[in-house]
């Protein structure tokens, strides 16, 4: 191939490249905003570890799978996104089955072609936008320069946010990213300082900015979360892209228990409150604890 081929697909059209290939993503409304957001992408071939088709009964679907630390929005996604979200995924019509694993073992025979295509990436192999840009959160907002993230706090952040007077954040400073997707009262930006780890919950900390009430939509805080770590990876170039997400700090997350009723969340509330209450949770444990359960009604 490498002649810009095109496989045209239902949420995006892939055009096949020598080295690459180019991602565009459909604009309709009736597509996931974050593509939309998006709306290109360049996947060098030696970014991709493998591809594999899927969909015996349904639409068809042709995956790329790429290696670990070659593209940011993949590292800070870390899994969250939902299938439909999925950037590196094409969803073909019911009766191109055979067309998915055709184009799969093509980029397969590429990725043979790389001795590295198993191993982690030694930094990021697909470019992001790196622009200045601003993000809204719940509790305040972020904006980004190229060279430091500065938070702006809301009337509703935290009295630790406001009392500190450290607002800006240089990117020779950070180790790297958390990004925990948003839900209804949860979610957040963390920035990861290096050298240094903290157990502070993101309500209280003044390098976190919190989502949810619609603040810090997926389409807005994912790619925004992407530029800042591929930004530091550049001010740091002895940095990898491993080595940002091995300090990732993760806030304990809520108690996890499947299928759980609305009466049983509102009973864990109920019994959060009563820790709090007893001093065992602080403030800003209890809130955090309950945005994550009330996400989940």
């Amino acid at each position: 191939m490498g002649l810009g081929l095109e496989l045209t697909g239902t949420n995006a059209t892939w055009v096949f490249e020598d080295d690459r290939i180019e991602i565009n993503y459909s604009s309709g409304l009736g597509h996931p905003r974050l593509l939309r957001k998006l709306k290109h992408r360049t996947i060098p071939y030696r970014a991709i570890s493998r591809a594999s088709s899927a969909g015996g009964d349904g639409n068809p679907q042709l995956t790329l799978h790429l290696r670990p630390g070659a593209d940011p929005l993949t590292e800070v996604a870390a899994g969250q996104l939902s299938d439909d979200s999925e950037p590196h995924q094409i969803e073909l019509e019911p009766n191109q089955q055979e067309l998915a694993a055709y184009y799969a073992d093509h980029i397969n025979d590429h990725c043979d072609l790389n001795p590295d295509s198993d191993s982690p990436a030694p930094h990021f192999l697909v470019e992001v936008d790196q622009s200045p840009r601003r993000l809204k959160g719940y509790d305040g907002e972020a904006t980004f320069d190229g060279s430091a993230v500065e938070f702006q706090w809301h009337p509703d952040a935290s009295k630790v946010k406001h009392r500190s007077p450290r607002r800006r954040h240089e990117l020779t400073e950070l180790a790297g990213v958390e990004w925990v997707r948003p839900g209804l009262t949860s979610g957040h930006l963390l920035l990861l300082p290096r050298g240094e780890r903290s157990d502070t919950p993101p309500a209280d900390n003044i390098r976190s900015l919190l989502f949810g009430f619609g603040f810090g939509t997926t389409a807005n805080s994912l790619p925004f979360a992407a530029a800042v770590l591929a930004a530091i990876q550049q001010a740091q170039p002895g940095a990898t892209a491993l080595g940002t997400s091995a300090d990732r700090l993760m806030l304990p997350a809520a108690p996890q228990q499947p299928g759980m009723s609305r009466e049983e969340i509102l009973a864990t509330i109920r019994e959060l409150g009563q820790l709090h209450a007893d001093g065992i949770l602080t403030q800003a444990e209890f809130e955090q604890k309950k945005r994550e359960l009330l996400d989940r009604l």
